[in-house]
């Protein structure tokens, strides 16, 4: 078990070194000085996003000397139920709201539902975008049931030379139509690498594609269901006829604009996983090409 911990750990490393000698696309502050137009609907997000660029700004610039910053209560870094969290690529934590954290590794620290948390802040934020979101249950401070939470993470690289991933997350968040567009691009990933074993972990609850009501499907180019999470005895079924609670063809829907268009938006009434009433929802979904198979990766956001 060691020897396989010690392996994921080194190729991180290995991946970050590769992605510091390389050109990749970086993730932007949402807003700017320039006042263009964010991808994020909510100010909430938008206020979230740019405290963790700011805070992996001042570990570029300040190295460690800025942890000591994060730590006092009260300032802009550690407000209420947000605060700044930095961990460093083996997973020890350096900054963190719980202070018994600090200075211990982390690495194999999971939710409630057995989501690899820490591994995927490191993983996220050692992708081409060197950034990005996390969705898992955690333990507001001062309570002691879980609530879902979403972070932000970004990658940051101290005078020193030491990397480290610099987050921060709120709980009970609105979803962001960003979510869904990560999701596909992070599951399309995944197919392309592992071809169609992929899809026994898109399928599986406690991987990072299933979290609240949000879950990614599969389907081919005859609207066959492949995978969902949601609903099972689906899959291998020809959803070609089904319909909405308005009457809408909304499978055929998803499939017409995945291959006409290369990816897209279909909005439709669906219900929630678990519950009957059909309401609002809206999928982003993407067409990719896998040994000579179309397939559409799509997942949903619910707009109540």
């Amino acid at each position: 078990m060691k020897t396989k911990t010690m392996f994921r750990k080194n190729v991180l490393l290995f991946t970050a070194a590769v992605i510091l000698l390389t050109a990749g696309l970086v993730c932007h502050s949402s807003v700017n000085v320039f006042g263009q137009a964010s991808k994020y609907k909510f100010e909430e997000t938008i206020n979230l996003v740019n405290l963790v660029n700011d805070a992996a700004s001042e570990v570029n610039h300040k190295g460690e000397g800025a942890f000591n910053e994060f730590m006092n209560n009260g300032s802009r870094w550690r407000n209420g139920e947000t605060y700044i969290f930095v961990c460093g690529l083996k997973g020890d934590i350096y900054v963190h709201e719980d202070r018994s954290l600090t200075g211990k590794n982390d690495y194999d620290r999971k939710d409630v539902n057995g989501k690899p948390i820490v591994q995927w802040f490191i993983r996220k934020a050692l992708g081409v975008g060197q950034c990005g979101w996390i969705h898992y249950e955690w333990v507001k401070p001062g309570k002691t049931s879980p609530s879902w939470k979403s972070t932000y993470v970004k990658l940051a690289k101290a005078p020193s030379g030491t990397i480290y991933v610099v987050g921060s997350g709120l709980y009970d968040m609105h979803m962001e139509k960003e979510f869904a567009v990560d999701a596909v691009n992070d599951a399309m990933s995944l197919i392309r690498t592992m071809g169609k074993d992929a899809f026994r972990i898109l399928r599986d609850t406690s991987s990072e594609f299933v979290y609240k009501d949000t879950y990614v499907f599969v389907l081919d180019s005859l609207c066959n269901t492949l995978v969902n999470p949601a609903d099972p005895s689906l899959e291998g079924k020809n959803q070609k006829e089904m319909k909405d609670a308005s009457g809408k063809f909304f499978i055929q829907d998803i499939v017409k604009v995945a291959t006409e268009n290369g990816q897209g938006w279909v909005d439709y009434l669906w219900p929630k996983p678990g519950t009957t009433k059909a309401i609002r929802k809206s999928s982003y979904v993407k067409k990719m090409i896998v040994r000579g198979e179309i397939l559409i990766v799509g997942t949903g956001v619910y707009l109540d």
